[in-house]
C-alpha cells in the first residue's frame, strides 16, 4: 500500500511531527510506504523569529513561493497512490483547486486536522469544501469531530500522542520525585512563542508563591516571555534536549483561554509532562478535561486562585507529586502512546484507502475513566 503525505512542515515543525513523522516506522511495520512531502521546512521556521514584520513579510512570500512550485510539481509526478493525506490544505489561503483535482483523478484523499483552522480568516469557507469532496477525515479530538462530521460521513478520531520510549521519566530518578520544600521548585512550560500569551493567568500565583517556595518557571520555546516578578529559566526548544528540559522539572502547566480556537487544542504538552511523570496543571478547556482526571493524575484550574492553590498543594507534598506522576504516566501509557495508536493509525489508513466505511470514533478515543466526575475528580 502506497501513501503520500503532504505535511504543513519538515519534522521540525510540531503538528507535522507528531501527526505524521513519528508514526513512520509503524507504517512500514505494517507494510504501508508513505512518503511524506512537506510543503515549508527549517528556512520557514528561522524566517518567523524575525523581528521585524516587514522583513519577515518580505522573506516569507518568496520563500512561500517556492515551496508553492516545489509541491505543484510534486503533484503533477504524483503516479498511482492508494491514499493521499493531507495535513489541513495543499495550499494555504489559495482556493481548493489543487484538491478538486485530486479527486477528479480519483485519488482518494484524506484531510487531517489537529487545530481548529477552520476558524482563521480565509478558511471558513475552504475548510467545509475540502472535508466534502475528500474520502474521509483525520482529527485529533471530539471537538473537531464534530464540526467535521458536518460535512464528511467519514471522520475518525486520532489524539495526538507521544512515543513513550523517548518521553519517558529520568531512570536515575523516581517518577514524581522532586525537591522538598526548602529546595528548588521548576515549573515547566513548554510551547510555541505565539501560545506565550496564555502565561498571564500564571503570573499572579507563581509571584505570590516566591516568597515561600525557591520556584522558578522554565520556559522551553524560541522565545523568552515577559513575566515580570518571576523568576524566569529559558531554554531555546532543542529537539535533543527537549525531554531532559521536562525530566527535571517539578510540575508541568498548560494554561489557556477558553475559547472555541483553544477547544480545538489536542493536549500535546500535557501528554509530554504526564509521560516523563512529572505532574501537571491544566485549564479545564478542551481535551484536558479528558485527559486529566482532576485530583488523581493531575489538576483542572479556571481561576487565577484555583492556579494558586494547585501549584501551592503541589509545592508542599512531594507524595502527591509522585503519586499524580506516576498515574499520569500510566494514563499516556494506555491512551496516548505511539504503541497503541501506530497500528490504529495505519488500519485507519487501509480503511481509507479501501473506501470501506469509517466510523466517527470520538467517545471511544475520549473516554473518561469510568465512575469519575473529571471536572471535580470525585466518584
Amino acid at each position: 500500500m502506497t501513501v503520500t503525505y503532504f505535511s504543513k512542515s519538515s519534522i521540525i515543525g510540531p503538528s507535522s511531527r507528531y501527526r505524521v513523522f513519528q508514526f513512520l516506522p509503524h507504517f512500514q511495520a505494517a507494510g504501508i510506504d508513505c512518503h511524506v512531502d512537506a510543503l515549508f521546512g527549517e528556512t520557514y521556521f528561522s524566517i518567523l523569529k524575525v523581528r521585524s514584520c516587514a522583513l519577515r513579510t518580505l522573506l516569507k512570500i518568496p520563500y512561500a513561493l517556492v515551496c508553492f512550485l516545489q509541491r505543484l510539481w510534486t503533484l503533477l509526478t504524483l503516479g498511482r497512490r492508494d491514499l493521499i493525506v493531507i495535513e489541513g490544505q495543499l495550499f494555504p489561503y489559495a482556493p481548493p483547486l489543487a484538491e478538486r483535482l485530486l479527486r477528479w483523478c480519483r485519488y482518494r484523499v484524506a484531510i487531517e486536522m489537529d487545530d481548529a483552522i477552520y476558524l482563521t480568516p480565509g478558511h471558513e469557507q475552504k475548510l467545509p469544501a475540502l472535508l466534502s469532496m475528500a474520502t474521509g477525515a483525520i482529527v485529533g479530538n471530539a471537538r473537531l469531530a464534530a464540526y467535521a462530521t458536518q460535512f464528511s460521513s467519514r471522520v475518525c478520531v486520532v489524539p495526538t500522542v507521544v512515543d513513550t520510549e523517548r518521553f519517558k521519566p529520568d531512570s536515575t530518578r523516581s517518577i514524581g520525585s522532586s525537591a522538598q520544600n526548602s529546595e528548588a521548585i521548576t515549573i515547566v512550560w513548554i510551547g510555541l512563542a505565539y501560545n506565550l500569551k496564555y502565561l498571564d493567568v500564571l503570573a499572579p500565583a507563581l509571584r505570590a508563591l516566591q516568597p515561600t517556595f525557591h520556584l522558578t518557571l522554565r520556559v522551553v520555546c524560541s522565545q523568552p516571555p515577559y513575566m515580570p516578578g518571576v523568576e524566569i529559566d529559558f531554554r531555546s526548544w532543542d529537539f535533543q534536549r527537549e525531554v531532559a528540559d521536562l525530566q527535571d522539572a517539578t510540575i508541568g502547566v498548560m494554561p489557556l483561554e477558553d475559547t472555541e480556537w483553544a477547544r480545538g487544542k489536542c493536549g500535546l504538552k500535557l501528554l509530554q509532562y504526564l509521560a516523563v511523570g512529572v505532574p501537571a496543571v491544566a485549564s479545564p478547556v478542551g481535551v484536558n478535561r479528558d485527559i486529566i482526571v482532576n485530583g488523581e493524575n493531575g489538576f483542572l484550574a479556571s481561576t487565577e486562585q484555583d492556579w494558586y492553590e494547585r501549584l501551592d498543594a503541589l509545592c508542599r507534598q512531594p507524595q502527591l507529586r509522585a503519586r499524580m506522576g506516576q498515574a499520569g504516566r500510566r494514563t499516556v501509557e494506555e491512551r496516548y502512546s505511539l504503541a497503541v495508536w501506530g497500528p490504529r493509525l495505519a488500519e485507519v489508513y487501509r480503511t481509507l484507502a479501501e473506501n470501506e466505511h469509517l466510523n466517527v470514533v470520538p467517545q471511544a478515543v475520549y473516554s473518561p475513566v469510568p465512575g469519575h466526575d473529571r471536572s471535580t475528580g470525585t466518584r
